[in-house]
């Protein structure tokens, strides 16, 4: 998909059997095709429901994600978190690379009410656990290949080069996988790429600190977009979530993404195990 949309490229909904959702949010230049299998499988294999956002910009043209900024991806996965709220009880959140980043700043933002306190409403004592899905949080997270630190050596002069760059090939077809849940950009325009730096500084300064709920980690090591070090980085300033509810899922071959890649059902294997674990 390189000039314009597929006209499967864009937002899916799957209904599931269980009161519990999850957004599924993609990556940059990508679509929510890439999601698309991972999705089937938390509806088939779990009874979620599933949303698959699609982010300002995307499956449309190259022109127009050039016209946007990493708050315009966001009003999706706001919008996104919202409408499951709408449908479920429980909201789970899972973002490949640039929007691993976009649901660090949902976790941060829609954070549900520290278990360990109890609520006082209408006069009456009430379980936190319980007025935590009464209200519109995120209480899982999933970080699949998300960038804090990039591999291109030429992404500290961006500012300056896409001027002269504009654009750049993404390698998006270049998965195993049928070319349905390639639905992404072949070109990645540089123009907002500044916006999607910021977006990380802000993650490492300000939205990280802030997430207290389980989080899953997945990161290739073969992976020629994201150096692998941004995983352990993650790891370390979750500094608000327990040893017991954090994990790293190291994928020796698998390159950026992890979704389509050939370790893809490890992958989904590990998502939903994660999301089935009690904590």
């Amino acid at each position: 998909m390189s000039g314009q949309a597929h006209r499967n490229a864009g937002t899916f909904f799957l209904h599931g059997s269980r009161d519990t959702g999850v957004l599924l949010v993609h990556g940059y230049s990508g679509a929510p095709a890439e999601m698309r299998m991972l999705g089937n499988f938390l509806q088939e294999k779990g009874g979620y429901t599933v949303l698959g956002a699609c982010l300002a910009g995307h499956c449309t043209t190259v022109e127009a994600l050039e016209q946007t900024t990493w708050p315009d991806w966001y009003e999706a996965v706001e919008d996104g978190v919202k409408a499951l709220h709408s449908h479920c009880r429980h909201i789970y959140i899972a973002g490949q690379s640039m929007g691993g980043l976009l649901t660090i700043k949902a976790a941060a933002e829609f954070s549900p009410t520290d278990s360990s306190e109890e609520l006082f409403i209408k006069g009456q004592r009430e379980n936190p656990t319980e007025n935590r899905a009464k209200a519109c949080s995120v209480e899982k997270l999933i970080l699949l290949a998300t960038p804090v630190f990039l591999q291109d050596w030429r992404i500290p002069f961006v500012k300056l080069l896409r001027y002269f760059i504009p654009r750049l090939h993404t390698g998006q077809h270049s998965y195993n996988v049928p070319e349905e849940y390639m639905q992404g950009y072949s070109e990645m325009p540089t123009k907002p790429v500044p916006s999607l730096l910021e977006l990380i500084k802000l993650c490492k300064a300000e939205y990280l600190e802030k997430i207290k709920i389980p989080t899953l980690i997945v990161q290739g090591q073969k992976d020629h977009t994201v150096k692998a070090q941004s995983a352990t980085y993650l790891y370390e300033q979750l500094k608000c979530v327990p040893e017991t509810q954090k994990e790293i899922l190291w994928l020796s071959e698998a390159r950026h993404v992890v979704t389509l890649d050939d370790a893809r059902e490890m992958v989904y294997e590990k998502c939903l195990e994660f999301f089935e674990k009690q904590y």
